[in-house]
């Protein structure tokens, strides 16, 4: 039990480590995001001869959009290089949208999805996407919007049990094999995928928030885990743990299993 509880502290301090580099690193790059980087998007992201016209224009043909976006954070949302504005609301992520405007709504006269519009302001994220495990954004496969809609989202105060326990549809739509029904649903589940999951990047696989067996143990902490038998739930785990064996060698249906309640498989 000592030569577990040793492995065990060897292994917080490494992970304590890792999460100090980790944020270092994305401290290190998003430093690098100032006003030249914010230029450079919006010159490689913007519509060649178009020019600002203000939200009012884009609600001339796109009322309801605008009516629920003025109820969203990025509706204060404007971009400055040095002293000017270059772009405020709807504009601050679709580009100047005068060329838009002026040929009926013609698509491609306006930016409409573009990763690189939202790294202008959200340098972290992009910061995270260029770590080991990620969704592949940086590499075209993806865009923001395929997660994110800033459309329709209201503020957090007012959604309420139901909006909040779907919280996972957008993982879900893609993922439909983790959606069950289970017979043995994982508690977690409820609560959403980001309760074990980071969305946009990071160092350890699956884009789980930590390694997998300490992940586990943020939940599965009983006390009797420290006795003497190594017990968790009533049951001597002390064959494997700390030995180099891991949860989910054993647990394998993390998301839910339709055979057995402990979700062996």
């Amino acid at each position: 039990m000592q030569l577990i509880l040793i492995m065990n502290l060897k292994c917080r301090r490494s992970h304590l480590f890792l999460a100090v580099v980790m944020c270092m690193v994305i401290g290190m790059i998003s430093c690098r995001y100032d006003e030249a980087a914010i230029r450079r998007a919006l010159e490689q992201h913007t519509i060649p001869g178009a020019e600002y016209v203000g939200i009012e224009t884009c609600a001339a043909c796109h009322e309801e959009v605008v009516q629920k976006y003025r109820l969203e954070s990025h509706y204060g949302t404007s971009l400055e290089e040095g002293e000017k504005i270059v772009g405020e609301s709807c504009e601050s992520c679709h580009g100047p949208g005068s060329l838009h405007a002026d040929n009926d709504g013609d698509k491609s006269k306006i930016i409409r999805y573009s990763p690189e519009r939202c790294f202008a302001c959200h340098a972290d994220k992009k910061a995270q996407f260029q770590l080991q495990y990620h969704h592949p954004v940086v590499e075209g496969q993806m865009n923001c919007m395929d997660c994110h809609d800033i459309h329709q989202a209201g503020p957090a105060a007012f959604q309420s049990v139901t909006a909040l326990e779907r919280s996972s549809e957008k993982c879900l739509a893609c993922h439909k094999e983790m959606k069950g029904p289970f017979v043995f649903e994982h508690d977690p589940m409820r609560d959403g995928c980001q309760t074990c999951h980071e969305p946009h990047g990071g160092v350890y696989s699956k884009l789980l928030v930590a390694d997998r067996s300490s992940l586990c143990l943020r939940c599965h902490w009983e006390p009797n885990t420290n006795s003497a038998t190594n017990n968790i739930g009533g049951v001597p785990h002390n064959y494997y743990v700390g030995a180099g064996e891991e949860c989910v060698d054993h647990h394998r249906a993390p998301h839910g299993s339709n055979i057995w309640r402990t979700l062996n498989r």
